[in-house]
């Protein structure tokens, strides 16, 4: 289990270190790497609470997420967690990251 977990706080800095380098360099500057982990972890407690690691997924090998819906959700509660208070674009740039990052570990279709 504790492998489990060293596995998690591996992926976690990977994806901080991409999302860093994804985002403006105004957002960058604006938040810590416990920001971010906490974005992390609220955007895929979105996802199960929405049913989006529910979802099959299309012939593409996507399933739909709504960016805006993630992004209201990480203003919401950034605000309610005393994390800071961001606009929606900032947040559409972090769950965009998120994304982005994940679809590059899938890789490029094989044909």
């Amino acid at each position: 289990m504790a492998d489990e977990f060293m596995l998690e706080d591996l992926d976690d800095d990977k994806t901080i270190e991409f999302i860093r380098n994804y985002i403006s360099a105004d957002l960058k500057e604006k938040l810590t790497d416990d920001d971010l982990e906490f974005f992390l972890d609220t955007i895929s407690d979105y996802y199960c609470d929405n049913g989006v690691f529910d979802q099959e997924p299309d012939a593409d090998g996507c399933v739909d997420v709504d960016v805006e819906a993630v992004a209201q959700y990480l203003v919401k509660e950034a605000k309610k967690h005393n994390v800071g208070t961001f606009d929606l674009d900032e947040m559409i740039q972090i769950v965009a990251g998120e994304l982005e990052f994940g679809e590059q570990l899938d890789g490029p279709d094989e044909v």
